[in-house]
């Protein structure tokens, strides 16, 4: 149950929301108090992250004195707390000028797209556009699960390597959380689908040319940069418009 915080306690989620995301290791309060808030003393800190774990928010591993978020905390970020990163011009520039060198059919506009967001972004992306029994389907980065210390494990590694290859099943993971909502986040045991119960799965509904319906998925770790990820997709989703809108001038012309 989402339970509303104070705002010192949603200083201390977004700092080990944060910290975790970059270092993929536990967060102790002594990280919070010199990294991120110091304003408050250790032992409030400590106070308020005992109270965080109460709520459920945050967790702690067994090995390790230091905490972690929960899905339900990364879900209280994402509403509540997260601010959506400006994408800085040097990346606007590398997405302008990779986008501008892919093809302007609509496979071309597919493979080239999911092969540039799982460049930049390194996680696995996914571009589909719905045609009924037609589908098309490109994928990328799928090797990207390999470079996330929560697929270390070899064995789990391949079952989630060998879930999200299959392109009837992208499929319907896209086709579902861009049915209602043009962007749409699912963290771990959020998803409806039980294969993706511990990843996160982004979608931002892309209409290829205005017409073609289609969606953008980004597949990776509940530890996923969700800001960086909303930010390059917002990029790469008005660059392709404005691409698309080229074409379709020139074509009338």
């Amino acid at each position: 149950m989402i339970i509303d915080l104070s705002d010192r306690k949603k200083q201390i989620l977004d700092a080990i929301v944060s910290d975790y995301i970059d270092t993929a290791e536990p967060v102790g309060s002594f990280t919070i108090t010199h990294h991120y808030v110091r304003d408050y003393s250790p032992a409030t800190i400590r106070s308020e992250m005992a109270d965080l774990e109460h709520s459920g928010y945050i967790t702690h591993p067994h090995t390790s004195a230091g905490r972690i978020p929960t899905d339900l905390g990364y879900r209280y970020y994402v509403d509540n707390i997260m601010e959506t990163k400006k994408v800085s011009g040097k990346e606007i520039a590398l997405i302008r000028n990779g986008i501008r060198k892919i093809g302007t059919g609509i496979e071309e506009i597919l493979h080239g797209t999911a092969k540039l967001i799982s460049s930049v972004l390194n996680y696995v992306s996914v571009f589909v556009s719905f045609g009924g029994d037609k589908n098309k389907v490109a994928s990328s980065g799928l090797s990207n699960i390999l470079k996330q210390p929560e697929f270390n494990d070899i064995s789990h590694a391949r079952r989630v390597m060998e879930t999200i290859e299959h392109d009837d099943f992208l499929t319907q993971i896209l086709e579902e959380y861009s049915r209602k909502r043009d962007f749409n986040i699912q963290i771990g045991h959020e998803n409806r689908f039980r294969e993706m119960r511990d990843m996160s799965v982004v979608v931002a509904r892309h209409n290829i040319y205005g017409i073609n319906p289609g969606a953008i998925g980004i597949f990776g770790p509940t530890r996923m940069d969700y800001n960086r990820v909303t930010s390059i997709l917002n990029c790469i989703s008005q660059e392709l418009d404005s691409i698309e809108r080229e074409v379709i001038n020139v074509r009338r012309d």
